[in-house]
């Protein structure tokens, strides 16, 4: 008998909002809902730039770009987010093949999930 197992990872999404409403005390609502739209705007460039990297396999290019992401994503209080994509630099720095697919596939689904969150949070009229 053979069993299967299917397994469907499921990480936290951790979002500061003591980050987020820092933001908006010093830069007022407007402003900090541009600041917030833009650097999603950004970060899911960067990672659509990411993923044509990883599909050509040129891991040089992507550490750049993950710093990036991991930077805003940390601007705007988006934790989860800048911590796997920090680990994804750090992968693809060290050229770790293996450890960089894993990476990369926690960065789909906890960049997804915390691009979609950031959008429903409350005080944005995003």
């Amino acid at each position: 008998m053979t069993l299967v197992f299917e397994f469907r990872p499921s990480e936290r999404i951790v979002i500061d909002t003591a980050r987020l409403e820092e933001l908006f005390r010093r830069l007022g609502d407007h402003g900090a809902e541009t600041h917030v739209i833009e650097a999603v705007e950004a970060i899911s460039d960067l990672l659509a730039e990411v993923d044509g990297f990883v599909r050509r396999d040129a891991l040089s290019e992507i550490a750049p770009r993950a710093q990036q992401v991991s930077r805003l994503s940390a601007d705007i209080g988006l934790t989860s987010l800048a911590r796997v994509a920090r680990d994804m630099s750090i992968a693809a720095n060290r050229k770790d093949v293996v450890a960089f697919r894993a990476v990369w596939e926690r960065l789909i689904r906890i960049g997804d999930r915390s691009l979609s969150q950031v959008w429903e949070l409350p005080g944005l009229s995003l």
